[in-house]
């Protein structure tokens, strides 16, 4: 029956329960006054004309009050704590009114009130108001909502975020019980909000008591490094980890304020992101035309999202992807204050790089188009070094011809003492990029040109994590090369950002000398053992790995072999000797000359001939001699 009636209530339109609150209201007013004349003289009291009227006053005078405090605009089903402040405020200013007109009743010669009525009518009312508010919430949320099971949840910080998350899970739903840790030994044992914080120490025995299966980090002031320890000490333990958003993400728009996201790979690397330099971003893209080569990519893609957002006046977009081209250009159009230009194309076509930057007056250019995918280069070696060296060549060529200032090269830590094809290919598009820089120096061309070394980016199209994402969908196994191997990691929005930043180091100590290799380098932080990085992607899938510790774990870990051209470990330089910091903490500079007697023309027009002749065995000899391939170091 009630249940019947809270579902009628519920489905009736805005004005119908607006005037069903009112009517109740109403009564409660009423009946406020004449409570508080029967506890007076202890009977049920049977009111005089004159104390009708002010049975009836009452109400008159509380409705438009609380209509004025917007509490029939409030939805009943979300009446909160402050809602009971905005009550207090609005029935005390309506005792105040009718006790004003009880005095003035009185003047007019009828019997006074009694003051305990006057003290009983803003107590009484105060109580039945919000009282029949909150019971009806509680009946609206009990009757309505659908059948959930119930759940212990463990949030692990007791600072501001954890006290506010805590409060609003608990408020939530009465099926939700809140475990809240944290690490600070003064908190211990301390209550708030009804919670009592607990000992770290006491996480295991948490869980297994209360059978806790997920959790939620809201450490906001901790590093990366120490949210990411939590994180992993807790999908350890077999709990659904989620993360409260960083106050900076939220502004940006990046997440709600009341969102909690699942734990991302990115979590668990343990690297801080430096904001970007304002400065540094706008020096060589602020009111210009730019240039991005590979613009569908992974980093060419977060390249031109990053460029829309500082203020270029032009942005140009070439691949030769047309889905890829189709995709990023779709989403760049959203963005508003600058020119937009798409160029279907390929970077080897030399009149077509010479063209674009023409007519489009570049300023800057940003070369991300390369074949990055090592086995697939080693199965296609001519193709790999087509578009990888001759490409750099063309694009640098026009550049160098044209009105560029900057020019920037996208390049890998495979191309440092490279083990396969890509890996050379990119090492002797760095030679090229330094030789031209070399030639604008000694022609005083006022041009820059700068490569950026950095490893894997979380999520581009030739990372395992994409891959490993796959697998444990599938339901595993998962594919390692080798258990050992190791791989650099950032996030493609840092990477595009460092990118930008470099390019502009690059220009601003162009004339000192400083930098004369201009093979900048990122500051990845430490390496991580793929392996590792498998089974932690396992874990925030819920799910276990099995192994020899547990055969009856979810995902299987397979080891398959290093593949062509593959390395157990990657390198950002040369020699760590050779890494000279810059202004930018998490950029360096590699001084790495080109190799004696290196002519890069008489390089060139070598390749072309083994190119055209498909010598595959000549390719690799020379890929070996002037790219140091499968050279390993001393």
């Amino acid at each position: 029956m009630i249940r019947r009636l809270i579902h009628w209530l519920a489905a009736r339109d805005r004005r119908t329960k607006q005037s069903i609150l009112v009517g109740f209201d109403f009564v409660l007013f009423a009946c406020a006054v004449w409570f508080g004349y029967s506890i007076r003289y202890s009977v049920l009291y049977s009111p005089d004309m004159t104390q009708g009227f002010l049975i009836l006053a009452a109400p008159a005078i509380g409705i438009p009050i609380m209509y004025a405090f917007g509490l029939y605009t409030s939805i009943t089903r979300y009446v909160g704590e402050h809602a009971l402040w905005t009550m207090f405020k609005a029935v005390g200013l309506t005792a105040v009114l009718w006790t004003l007109v009880a005095i003035g009743v009185r003047l007019e010669g009828s019997s006074a009130v009694p003051r305990t009525v006057l003290v009983l009518f803003w107590l009484l009312s105060l109580l039945m108001v919000a009282g029949f508010r909150y019971t009806s919430r509680w009946l609206i949320l009990e009757f309505t909502r659908e059948p959930t099971p119930h759940r212990n949840i463990l949030v692990y910080g007791a600072g501001d975020a954890g006290r506010q998350i805590a409060a609003t899970l608990k408020q939530s739903s009465y099926r939700i019980t809140i475990f809240q840790v944290d690490d600070d030994p003064s908190l211990w044992g301390a209550t708030i909000g009804g919670i009592k914080i607990r000992s770290t120490d006491d996480l295991e025995r948490l869980i297994e008591r209360y059978g806790i299966t997920e959790a939620i980090v809201t450490m906001r002031h901790a590093n990366t490094a120490r949210r990411a320890e939590v994180v992993e000490e807790l999908t350890g333990l077999g709990l659904r980890v989620r993360i409260l958003p960083a106050f900076v993400d939220i502004a940006d728009g990046k997440h709600t304020v009341d969102l909690i996201r699942d734990v991302e790979i990115g979590d668990l690397l343990g690297r801080d992101a430096v904001p970007p330099e304002h400065g540094l971003m706008a020096v060589n893209t602020r009111g210009k035309a730019v240039l991005v080569t590979g613009a569908g990519g992974s980093i060419g893609s977060e390249l031109c999202r990053q460029l829309s957002a500082v203020g270029v006046s032009k942005l140009i977009m070439m691949d030769s992807s047309e889905f890829a081209l189709y995709q990023i250009d779709r989403e760049i159009a959203k963005q508003a204050g600058f020119e937009k230009v798409t160029v279907l194309g390929s970077v080897t076509d030399a009149a077509l790089m010479r063209r674009v930057m023409t007519e489009n007056k570049v300023s800057t250019v940003f070369h991300a188009a390369a074949y990055k995918h090592v086995p697939l280069v080693e199965a296609n070696p001519f193709e790999g070094v087509k578009n990888n060296v001759f490409g750099t060549f063309s694009v640098a060529s026009a550049a160098f011809d044209s009105d560029v200032e900057v020019f920037v090269l996208i390049s890998t830590d495979k191309a440092v003492r490279p083990s396969s094809v890509m890996g050379a290919s990119k090492r002797l598009a760095e030679l090229i990029v330094q030789d031209f820089a070399e030639k604008a120096k000694r022609q005083n061309r006022g041009k820059v040109f700068c490569a950026v070394r950095f490893g894997n980016v979380i999520g581009s199209s030739g990372s395992v994590i994409p891959l490993f994402k796959e697998q444990i969908r599938n339901g595993g196994p998962i594919t390692l090369t080798h258990a050992d191997t190791t791989r650099y990691f950032m996030s493609i929005e840092e990477a595009a950002q460092l990118v930008i930043q470099a390019g502009s180091l690059a220009r601003r100590n162009d004339e000192t000398g400083n930098f004369p290799g201009r093979i900048f380098l990122l500051d990845m932080g430490q390496p991580v053992r793929i392996r590792d990085l498998a089974v932690k992607m396992v874990q925030l899938s819920n799910l276990t790995v099995c192994d020899e510790t547990n055969p009856n774990g979810d995902i299987a870990v397979r080891e398959i072999g290093l593949r062509p051209g593959e390395k157990m470990h990657e390198e950002l330089y040369f020699s760590v000797e050779a890494a000279t910091p810059t202004s930018h903490q998490k950029i360096s500079v590699a001084a790495e000359s080109a190799p004696e007697g290196l002519d890069i023309d008489l390089m060139y027009k070598e390749l072309e001939q083994l190119i055209a002749a498909e010598d595959h065995a000549g390719l690799i000899e020379f890929l070996r001699r002037v790219a140091g391939m499968g050279l390993q170091a001393e």
